[in-house]
């Protein structure tokens, strides 16, 4: 089969795709993957980064199956790998690692391990009460340190704001190629900045906090009548 027809049977997949999900999570997970091969039952599938393909493996592998199967007539053989848009591969479904600096693989662990998978943008209930608060973060989200920056959200417990912070950390590590997020408790960020006097470890500390592209501060009233710590994020707030 010649490319131009695997990119046709791609392109007519993602269509169908398109009316089976609702729109954000076709947006967010599917609108920018593209195929890369397809040989007898082997699809390779480029996503956007790292942790859209983590994604789509978790979450859409079999979705993804059930649609060729049913489109196509393929049969249960078939197998889907998926890869981020910069890995190469040298031989056939033989993938190399994504190269990432030691620091970018750091800031991307801390981060995605802290995160809920459902809290997405796509898995947030709208409504008149928070429909201001969900477009703002949207906003963050699609273009950091450009809307709303900075931006402060405010709630009772219970809310969303938990979900509303991941989501932006979700789809900024999905989209924003080299962007570096970092999502963090106010807890956290008090205990690391303590051991880092403790350890006479704060040029670190700064360094850590001070480097990143997006912070993303959860529960952040809990800095409240604690001078250092307000100090030191004032000051990491003005660098940034």
């Amino acid at each position: 089969m010649e490319f131009v027809e695997i990119e046709e049977l791609w392109n007519k997949t993602l269509e169908t795709i398109k009316k089976e999900l609702r729109p954000q999570a076709y947006n967010s997970w599917f609108s920018k993957t593209k195929v890369v091969k397809f040989e007898g039952n082997k699809l390779i599938i480029s996503a956007p980064g790292d942790f859209c393909k983590d994604w789509l493996e978790k979450h859409y592998s079999g979705f993804i199956k059930d649609i060729l199967k049913k489109t196509l007539g393929l049969d249960d053989n078939l197998k889907i790998k998926f890869i981020a848009a910069d890995q190469k591969f040298s031989a056939p479904y033989q993938l190399a690692p994504k190269k990432k600096t030691k620091k970018e693989d750091v800031f991307f662990k801390n981060t995605s391990l802290l995160l809920n998978p459902k809290y997405t943008f796509d898995d947030f209930v709208v409504g008149n009460s928070n429909r201001f608060s969900h477009a703002a973060c949207l906003a963050v989200a699609q273009s950091p340190a450009k809307s709303y920056n900075p931006l402060f959200v405010y709630g009772k417990v219970g809310l969303g704001k938990t979900h509303l912070i991941q989501a932006i950390a979700t789809h900024i590590m999905q989209h924003g190629g080299k962007i570096k997020v970092l999502y963090i408790s106010s807890e956290k960020f008090t205990n690391e900045l303590i051991n880092s006097i403790k350890d006479g470890s704060t040029a670190a500390f700064r360094e850590k906090y001070r480097s990143v592209d997006v912070l993303l501060i959860d529960d952040i009233q809990f800095l409240a009548g604690k001078e250092r710590t307000q100090e030191e994020f004032f000051h990491t707030f003005n660098t940034l």
